[in-house]
């Protein structure tokens, strides 16, 4: 009896191996994808379009920007990162075609209260280096990483012949 206690710890003690450094192959196997997805925010002297409270820039090079006026303050931020979610929750996280988006913001995120870390972002913000920037050029810029907002596209319909 001892002798078949021994080994049945032995054939437990292999197959834990055995899952362990399969299931540890899997993970180096499958790529991860990202639960944050970068943006950059930019404080502006003047925005492109003047009639904006602030221009979210989306690029197909996979690269979104906020750009704020000099006079942000954490409302208008959260204001701009809500519109920015929004935007990528009806269009990807990562933008297909280059796209200005200028609109007003949405009235069911106007007004939101300031997210909580906006403050510290704004403070970041105006110590941080000029960076060059598409459609500004030079100006204070600070990347923040957003929640995706993707959801699995459904299936395309099948053709049956």
């Amino acid at each position: 009896m001892k002798h078949y206690m021994h080994r049945s710890s032995w054939l437990l003690a292999l197959l834990v191996v055995v899952v362990g450094e399969l299931s540890a192959q899997a993970t180096l196997q499958s790529p991860r994808t990202p639960s944050r997805v970068p943006v950059t925010v930019a404080l502006v002297e003047q925005l492109p379009y003047p009639d904006a409270p602030f221009i979210i820039l989306r690029q197909s090079a996979g690269s979104d920007y906020i750009l704020l006026p000099a006079d942000a303050d954490a409302a208008l931020l959260t204001d701009a990162v809500n519109a920015l979610l929004l935007a990528r929750q009806r269009g990807g996280d990562r933008a297909t075609a280059d796209a200005v988006l200028r609109a007003q913001v949405p009235e069911r995120v106007r007004g939101a209260r300031p997210l909580p870390w906006v403050a510290r972002v704004l403070a970041d913000l105006r110590s941080a280096p000029r960076r060059s920037l598409p459609r500004v050029g030079q100006a204070p810029a600070v990347q923040i990483w957003l929640p995706r907002q993707n959801r699995p596209q459904p299936a395309p319909p099948s053709r049956q012949g």
